[in-house]
């Protein structure tokens, strides 16, 4: 593999769409459908760096990005229908999908019995991203996907924004109730509002509006930009805020990495599916603003992103996630398109030579997700879990083929 790319250069652009694709067609697609689904079509648990089954609670986080991932891969990629599709379109809205009061639960069983029963907003987005691509794959007159789409969505108008300060609240009980102190895991504060939750909010709007023009959808897709731009993102210590109360005091002094050049290129999309070219200049200037302090603080000479860290430059989590390697990609191609700054196509390709070094596993296939400041398995996090997914290096190879492919 060449070690500098010439961003301007048609060949080699064309060289690194096919890589792309051969990565996504040959190794990490093939492994997700032979190993994520049982001989009913359920999803597993997950699966070990060794190919071992992983006993472990059926997410609603895994199931959704799965079924946003066979999906958008069909489409995309133009692949022919596969009953993967079908199986995580199943698993999705009879597994996952209370269908008392609706939303999808957090975790249930093997047999989609649930297990823990409330409403994480955060999994209620990424149901109607899911959705969205499945509508995008496979339309049907009906428009059942959208439909059930826009459903998740009136749930959350009805009970996640707050109607004082702006933004969505964590959680939710089985029954829409507030619930206090609702996180995404325990290694995360307690915050009424965080960044993370709202990324994702604002990434289903955008899909939801770009196949549905609700007026609704794009009040609140706009609000959601407006507020990353205004209130997240933290000029000073030039990061986005992670946890914030709920009159967007920011609770912590920590910084996700990943996450910043993640959003970075997601409000971009936002902005643009809104067609508000105003919104659209500010989120591309702050694009590159992300990228730049990303680039400086959060990315090392081997091309890596760390994990996190503190507003004072402090490293707090060195491990090489492989999400945000993938996220880096794409954010700093997005960089790129935007500035034309040669820093950046630099930094998205040596990030894409980190991964190719590290994080693709081309003897067992897929990816290994976590790795230590050395490069090495860390064992403990498995290949396919509750958050081990395929969506964020499949959304990165399908970005990176569109953009390198004229």
């Amino acid at each position: 593999m060449q070690s500098t790319l010439d961003p301007r250069s048609p060949d080699q652009l064309q060289q690194w769409a096919a890589r792309w694709r051969d990565e996504l067609l040959l190794n990490v697609l093939p492994w997700w459908r032979r190993h994520i689904f049982d001989a009913e079509g359920r999803v597993l648990g997950g699966r070990r760096n060794d190919g071992r089954e992983l006993d472990a609670p059926r997410s609603a986080v895994l199931g959704t990005r799965l079924l946003w991932t066979f999906a958008s891969a069909e489409q995309r990629l133009a692949l022919p229908p596969g009953p993967e599709l079908d199986w995580a379109w199943q698993w999705v809205t009879q597994g996952l999908t209370d269908p008392e009061h609706g939303g999808v639960f957090w975790h249930v069983d093997a047999q989609g019995k649930p297990l823990a029963t409330h409403k994480q907003v955060y999994a209620q987005a990424f149901a109607i991203y899911a959705l969205c691509a499945a509508h995008a794959a496979r339309p049907d007159p009906e428009q059942r996907a959208v439909k059930q789409a826009l459903g998740f969505f009136e749930l959350l108008q009805a009970h996640a924004f707050d109607k004082a300060d702006g933004g969505c609240w964590e959680g939710f009980t089985r029954e829409w109730q507030p619930l206090p102190g609702a996180r995404l895991s325990d290694k995360e504060p307690p915050a009424p509002k965080t960044m993370n939750t709202m990324l994702h909010v604002l990434e289903a709007l955008t899909e939801l509006l770009r196949h549905h023009r609700v007026p609704a959808v794009e009040a609140r897709l706009r609000e959601l930009l407006v507020l990353f731009m205004d209130r997240i993102w933290l000029p000073g210590p030039r990061c986005f805020g992670l946890f914030f109360s709920h009159d967007w005091r920011v609770l912590t002094p920590q910084v996700s990495w990943g996450h910043d050049i993640e959003a970075a290129w997601l409000l971009v999309r936002a902005a643009d599916v809104l067609g508000d070219a105003a919104l659209l200049a500010r989120s591309r200037e702050l694009a590159v603003k992300v990228a730049d302090a990303v680039l400086a603080r959060g990315m090392t000479p081997d091309g890596s992103v760390l994990g996190e860290g503190r507003f004072n430059g402090r490293v707090t989590d060195d491990r090489r996630h492989w999400w945000c390697q993938a996220e880096a990609v794409v954010g700093f191609w997005d960089a790129w398109q935007i500035s034309g700054d040669p820093r950046h196509a630099d930094a998205a390709w040596r990030a894409w030579r980190y991964i190719a070094r590290h994080h693709v596993d081309p003897v067992g296939g897929d990816w290994f997700k976590t790795l230590d400041a050395q490069g090495r398995l860390v064992g403990t996090v498995p290949k396919a879990g509750p958050w081990e997914c395929p969506y964020h290096h499949v959304r990165t190879g399908l970005e990176m083929i569109e953009r390198l492919t004229p």
